[in-house]
């Protein structure tokens, strides 16, 4: 009976490969969970971050895997460097969870790790794996890969255009002035105005072509104050929206989320957090602004903010963060903008709660 029990208590629950990736290396632990709720864990040495090392590191798996148990691969968005990996053990027939930074750090702290090193960090993703269930990562279409792509590259040629900028500025306003300078500078603007817009047109065909998300990139368009270029931008780094589960969690991917610090008698600043996806908050920055002049809905909004914030920022960024879950939400609900959308949700709540009042009269007389 001791041996059974003994036996029952090794039996394997679910396995977790926990990978910590840099650029150049990968770094691994495999967590085991068992029916006793105990957990064990298996590392080897680091392999690299390119084809042959996925190779390594997937032998190594299937030969340290239970059997009949296949790990469930959990890994930290790094920028781009976690893609390649993810992409590799996906098509292998592997279950993988990319997380996000902040719920891995969130993570990190309920467990009072304070250390910081490539193999506790991978011991801690698998962890995770094990003692939470966790959404599969999808791989992005080429097509969403290839819109992020030329965004991107068009956030860099905006930021050396506006360098290029002031620095003409301040040669001509300088004491000593050559015209050579200045003409080489406007020569790189104007190289530069025509890459962003060759990368525009880029953008606009591949949405053209494809029916699907040209008729999606309508219902966001038709919000007053937000370009197409606003709107794809949005689509591409959250590669449509198709992991995206709510209004919060996008908030919290884009850096909108709210930090309050108060502890006993101290009170700290509140502010967003802003760790989360930088180029969604810059590319929201210039529609908040024509929004709060023109749109129906979050012109209202702002001005009835702006009179109780410190600073107007303060009011605009909450904007920003209101455009972005209505940008979510005809998307996902798949209408246009409508500027009555919330009197008439008001005139429908009304409507409910007069009819709840009536049923209770009714009940109780």
């Amino acid at each position: 009976m001791v041996n059974k029990n003994k036996k029952m208590s090794k039996t394997v629950l679910k396995q977790a490969l926990g990978i910590d990736v840099s650029k150049d290396s990968l770094s691994m632990s495999l967590g085991v969970l068992r029916s006793d709720l105990s957990k064990d864990f298996m590392t080897r040495e680091d392999v690299a971050n390119d084809t042959d090392g996925f190779v390594i590191l997937e032998k190594w798996l299937r030969k340290s895997s239970a059997e009949g148990t296949t790990p469930i691969i959990v890994l930290e968005a790094t920028g781009v460097y976690h893609e390649s990996i993810a992409l590799y053990l996906h098509n292998l027939g592997y279950k993988v969870s990319v997380m996000q930074s902040g719920r891995v750090k969130r993570y990190a702290q309920s467990l009072d790790q304070r250390s910081k090193t490539d193999a506790l960090d991978s011991r801690m993703l698998a962890m995770l794996g094990c003692e939470r269930s966790l959404d599969v990562w999808e791989p992005p279409s080429e097509t969403m890969q290839e819109l992020r792509a030329l965004s991107r590259e068009r956030s860099i040629l905006i930021r050396e255009r506006s360098i290029e900028r002031n620095r003409i500025h301040a040669i001509e306003i300088s004491t000593i002035s050559n015209k050579g300078y200045i003409k080489r500078y406007k020569k790189r603007i104007s190289l530069l105005d025509k890459q962003i817009e060759e990368v525009k047109s880029e953008m606009l065909k591949i949405v053209g072509e494809d029916e699907y998300l040209s008729t999606k990139m309508e219902y966001l368009v038709s919000i007053p104050g937000v370009s197409f270029i606003s709107a794809i931008t949005v689509v591409a780094e959250t590669y449509g929206f198709s992991l995206i589960k709510s209004g919060k969690q996008l908030v919290s991917y884009a850096g909108y989320d709210v930090v309050h610090r108060e502890s006993g008698t101290y009170r700290g600043k509140t502010s967003i957090s802003k760790k989360g996806n930088r180029h969604i908050r810059a590319v929201l920055h210039m529609p908040s602004m024509t929004c709060i002049r023109l749109n129906p809905t979050l012109k209202p909004f702002y001005n009835r903010l702006k009179p109780n914030k410190v600073k107007p920022l303060i009011a605009l960024v909450a904007v920003q963060r209101k455009m972005l879950i209505l940008m979510y939400s005809l998307w996902k609900n798949e209408k246009y903008y409508d500027s009555e959308y919330e009197i008439k949700k008001a005139v429908k709540n009304k409507s409910f709660t007069a009819q709840d009042r009536c049923k209770l009269e009714l009940t109780t007389s």
